[in-house]
């Protein structure tokens, strides 16, 4: 049923059931009109019976005559007969055969005995029209209240047809502006849901294409990584970066094969080693920079929250790197440099190629421009675009300075989380239980200590370079999620902190050596305030 057809069908109903509840409130009261005349008739009727039985008792003929007279003047009736049978006995307006009178329309005959004779009945007639004579009016007031509650309703339907119905039907799927706020507000919502209906369509086709080529991907990708299997390469370099590149083809394939749309990757915040991607890009490409060098000068470790995700970081890196590559011809020389700043991380990719004139640096990055010359492999010209689509929308950019005969200089900037200064802290707890949260924080407050807590790995990472490195770190064993903290003593190890601890629970690990963990303890601030004490830890007067 179409919205037209349903205000087609259903906008009447109001109408008749209003229509119909006023007649029958109206039908009601004159129903229980007439019934209150007929009471009053029959009381009327029967109360004269009881003096006419007096009067006949007392032999007074002339005030029985007064008494039927009495039915006409004030009972309203139209005649009165006192008859023993057939036979008129007395009569107040009527014909000699009333006692055979038999009733015509509206009229209504009422007999009632006379108590104290066997035979004596009071016949009484009326006419139902001149008893409601005096109803009339406020029956004829009452229907006319109806009808004009009929009219108003049906006035106040028609609006409502011309003012809302009709636009809603006509207008609402339409391009015309709506004259009413909520109708127009309406419109914009529907119109809207239809183009988001429509892009959804689109995602899915993208979507089933996506896992089509992914599958496509990865039958190769899986036939190389048997063959590089079997195949015996001296040069360690070369098989790092064959693996690199053939983890990166995987992790691609990964992705498209995913339910989610590409998107999300530059939605959803996600935390990971910027320095470690720089690194491995770098390897993946050196094997084919012969005869030149790709300098990363970056510390270890750069632990990041940024909702560019890894693998976006590592897709623009490597175009990037690939156009470096490109431009270098004799000279072959690019460094990355990376500086991290509180809410950006920038990256810069110099090379030492011919360069590019200020007509070209203003074309870098239109859909399907390319720099790349003939004897080159043809470029789409959707690297350096797609790049800079996704850097937009995440707040970053990239900028490009040449000089021609020198080279270029790329510079990639970042948005990250920004984390709050922790430069003051005195402890550090990466532990994922409330509870036990609760528990450090009052016991580090009751001694005036700054215990700094975090709920996640990748939440301390993230941090960790505010963070002096002379902090005592605890982590918990179990984070959640098959997370150990111990898997991440390394790593930390290599940021530079010098006092990592091991707080869990699990009784079996306590007393034991694991690398790059100084010491394990229970999860209780106390235990680590004794193992502070123990290792002359003095963070406060009461410790030392």
């Amino acid at each position: 049923m179409t919205l037209k057809e349903w205000f087609q069908k259903f906008q009447i109903r109001p109408l008749k059931i209003a229509a119909v509840f006023l007649l029958l409130v109206w039908t009601i009261f004159a129903y229980r009109s007439y019934l209150s005349l007929e009471i009053k008739q029959n009381a009327f009727t029967r109360h004269t019976a009881d003096l006419l039985s007096l009067a006949i008792l007392q032999k007074n003929r002339v005030g029985a005559e007064s008494l039927l007279e009495s039915l006409i003047h004030q009972g309203e009736a139209v005649s009165a007969e006192l008859c023993s049978g057939d036979k008129q006995e007395m009569a107040a307006n009527a014909n000699l055969d009333g006692c055979l009178k038999q009733a015509v329309s509206f009229e209504r005959i009422v007999e009632q005995n006379i108590q104290g004779s066997r035979h004596l009945v009071l016949k009484t007639t009326f006419n139902t029209l001149s008893g409601m004579s005096s109803m009339f009016s406020v029956l004829a007031f009452c229907l006319l209240l109806v009808l004009m509650g009929f009219y108003l309703i049906q006035t106040a339907q028609n609006r409502m047809k011309k003012d809302l119905f009709d636009p809603i039907v006509n207008k609402l799927l339409g391009e015309e502006e709506l004259e009413i706020k909520e109708l127009s507000a309406l419109r914009s919502k529907i119109i809207e849901s239809k183009r988001i209906e429509a892009a959804q369509a689109v995602t899915l086709a993208i979507q089933e294409n996506n896992k089509q080529v992914a599958h496509d991907v990865r039958s190769p990708v899986d036939s190389i990584i048997e063959l590089l299997k079997r195949i015996e390469i001296e040069d360690p370099s070369i098989r790092k970066a064959l693996e690199i590149a053939i983890g990166r083809a995987n992790s691609i394939a990964n992705s498209l094969l995913s339910s989610d749309v590409k998107t999300v990757e530059i939605e959803k915040m996600t935390t990971y080693d910027v320095a470690e991607v720089l690194q491995n890009i770098a390897a993946e490409k050196m094997p084919l920079f012969s005869g030149g060098q790709i300098e990363v000068e970056t510390p270890k470790h750069l632990y990041v929250s940024s909702a560019l995700s890894a693998n976006s970081l590592a897709r623009i890196l490597s175009n990037l790197l690939d156009n470096a590559l490109l431009a270098c011809d004799h000279n072959k020389n690019i460094k990355i440099a990376r500086r991290r700043e509180a809410s950006e991380v920038s990256i810069e990719i110099s090379d030492t190629g011919r360069g590019m004139p200020a007509e070209i640096i203003n074309r870098i990055g239109e859909k399907g421009f390319s720099v790349r010359e003939k004897s080159q492999s043809a470029g789409s010209g959707l690297g350096v675009y797609s790049a800079k689509n996704i850097l937009d929308k995440i707040g970053g950019n990239i900028h490009f300075e040449s000089s021609f005969g020198v080279g270029t200089q790329v510079i990639l900037r970042v948005p990250i989380k920004t984390s709050e200064s922790v430069s003051d802290v005195d402890v550090c707890l990466v532990e994922n239980e409330k509870m036990n949260q609760m528990m450090w924080e009052i016991g580090a407050s009751s001694l005036g200590l700054k215990c700094k807590i975090f709920s996640s790995i990748d939440e301390f990472l993230g941090t960790a370079e505010s963070i002096s490195k002379s902090v005592p770190i605890f982590l918990d064993s179990d984070l959640g999620q098959g997370i150990r903290g111990q898997d991440y003593a390394g790593v930390l190890r290599e940021m530079g902190f010098q006092k990592i601890f091991l707080a869990t629970s699990y009784i079996e690990l306590h007393g034991t050596a694991i690398k790059h963990i100084d010491a394990v303890i229970s999860k209780s601030f106390d235990s680590a305030l004794t193992l502070l004490r123990a290792e002359n830890i003095c963070l406060t007067a009461e410790l030392c």
